[in-house]
């Protein structure tokens, strides 16, 4: 049989009441680490009880985690110049300067990567496609877009480690 023990358990379960209590001063002091061990209670367990029975504005303030999408459109911004650091951290909501730095220098580099996948020097027949007759303007113009394409296809496929052209001979 269970017995309920300075109203905090009920046998092996915790009381509503007391899980009440000690979200309330989680949200109240801030530091979860400390409440853990001032209770002697697991952090899976009172993170568990956070996500139950904390309240709206505790949720709205929790760190949020961003996609590589977002954290490079917030860098690009930054980089572009159309804000500043302090601008994007309020605009964003985002807590720490060295977060959104981390994310600019990742940015950075995942550009650096994709200019040094480009080949070092373009052929000189895509440079010149100077010519007086308008067919062959527009050939050269259409294997320059061929040419273009096939560097695209072979950056995303070295960035996202997938064989993106067609097979030949694949069975329909």
């Amino acid at each position: 049989m269970s017995i309920e023990k300075a109203d905090k358990k009920f046998g092996r379960y915790y009381l509503d009441s007391f899980k009440r209590e000690v979200v309330s001063e989680v949200e109240r002091e801030g530091n979860l680490a400390l409440v853990c061990s001032r209770h002697g209670i697991s952090y899976k367990s009172i993170h568990t009880w956070l996500k139950q029975y904390g309240s709206i504005s505790y949720q709205q303030n929790k760190i949020k985690l961003r996609s590589l999408c977002e954290r490079e459109g917030i860098a690009r911004e930054i980089v572009s110049g159309h804000i500043n650091i302090e601008e994007a951290m309020l605009k964003y909501n985002a807590r720490n300067r060295d977060t959104v730095n981390m994310w600019i220098r990742h940015y950075k580099l995942r550009q650096q990567e994709l200019i040094d996948l480009l080949p070092a020097e373009i052929p000189s027949a895509e440079r010149e496609f100077v010519s007086s007759n308008i067919a062959t303007d527009a050939l050269k113009l259409a294997e320059l877009k061929i040419r273009s394409l096939e560097i695209m296809l072979d950056i995303a496929s070295k960035e996202f480690h997938v064989d993106i052209r067609k097979k030949f001979g694949a069975k329909p």
